[in-house]
């Protein structure tokens, strides 16, 4: 959201073990103590706010400002995957300005969208292979996929409800797939997480690799929140609360997108190019009321890559990828304080 030259950001967070000892990527520390910030790409400055605490930091600098007045000498930020990277020491100052509020949100259900189905077969790859004509239908592969991870899900969370769009080769409209995740009763305190998965196709034939697609930051939904299950009437308050959870959508699918891309990566990135975070406005992403990503597994026009998608081995692989980026989201989303 662009206000008067600031740019309140939506980044990203890669927690590894060896990192996490040292240093702090900045999406931890917002989700954690629930702090919002503002973010001015030309100066490379930032402030993290809650209530009426605030402190500042520029990439390279050694000093934060406390509430605009006090001086403290930190470790200078620094970019790292696409993210900012804090010191200890800055940690330590965020977190005694901002306690860590006890969460009680939970993710109650994971909605798995296998794309396309009946009579709509989504990308089509052909190939000739040893002389052989082959065929994948991108239905077909997401189906596959879609059934494993489901039941990987079941045996990692007994206490969430998974539910698929489809079990079968059956045909669903957008709309339809949409609905079925929004209509999964929740209790408050609870959130479903929206995965959609599809294959690629490109008229360029050497395109290929996986990539995970997530709203534009500036797209907004709208009826995310009710007077019903808020209690608020009052249209102006409304709209706010509105906005708000938008924004808490957004950071939230790209922690997730993230945690998938990276779950991918390491499971076939030696053998598929990693083609990173995208953004668009898919139907079924901007259409879900809640943390929504769509994963592209691979091209079907990609004969190199169209061959590693037959294999049953393969598609294992990618499924386990997927698999550990939703749990690596779900195990933080769910962590109380700040580790």
């Amino acid at each position: 959201m662009m206000r008067k030259g600031v740019l309140a950001v939506v980044l990203v967070m890669v927690l590894s073990a060896t990192a996490a000892a040292e240093s702090t990527y900045l999406e931890q520390i917002l989700v954690r103590t629930g702090a919002s910030l503002q973010w001015d790409p030309y100066r490379q400055h930032g402030t993290i706010s809650r209530g009426s605490e605030m402190v500042s930091f520029g990439i390279g600098r050694e000093t934060a400002v406390v509430n605009l007045e006090e001086l403290y000498r930190i470790e200078p930020p620094r970019r790292a995957e696409g993210s900012i990277l804090f010191g200890p020491r800055f940690v330590s100052l965020a977190l005694r300005l901002f306690p860590p509020r006890e969460t009680l949100r939970r993710v109650g259900a994971i909605f798995i969208d296998a794309g396309h189905g009946g009579r709509d077969p989504g990308a089509i790859g052909r190939h000739e292979i040893e002389g052989e004509l082959k065929e994948l239908r991108e239905k077909d592969l997401v189906l596959d996929v879609s059934l494993a991870l489901a039941r990987m899900l079941e045996e990692r969370f007994p206490d969430k409800t998974i539910v698929l769009s489809r079990n079968d080769d059956t045909y669903l409209t957008l709309e339809e797939r949409t609905d079925l995740a929004n209509a999964i009763p929740m209790a408050p305190n609870e959130s479903v997480l929206f995965v959609s998965v599809h294959a690629n196709a490109s008229l360029n034939t050497r395109a290929r690799g996986f990539e995970v697609w997530v709203l534009p930051p500036e797209f907004r939904r709208r009826n995310l929140v009710s007077a019903e299950r808020t209690g608020v009437d009052d249209p102006d308050v409304l709209s706010i609360l509105n906005t708000m959870r938008e924004e808490e959508l957004t950071l939230e699918s790209v922690l997730l997108a993230r945690n998938v891309l990276s779950g991918l990566d390491a499971a076939v990135g030696d053998r598929s190019p990693n083609r990173g975070i995208r953004e668009e406005s898919w139907y079924v992403v901007r259409n879900a009321r809640m943390p929504s990503v769509l994963v592209e597994i691979g091209f079907v026009t990609n004969r190199e890559e169209f061959q590693l998608l037959q294999r049953r081995d393969y598609l294992q692989e990618i499924t386990r990828g997927i698999y550990n980026g939703v749990v690596n989201f779900v195990d933080n989303f769910e962590e109380v304080g700040l580790e």
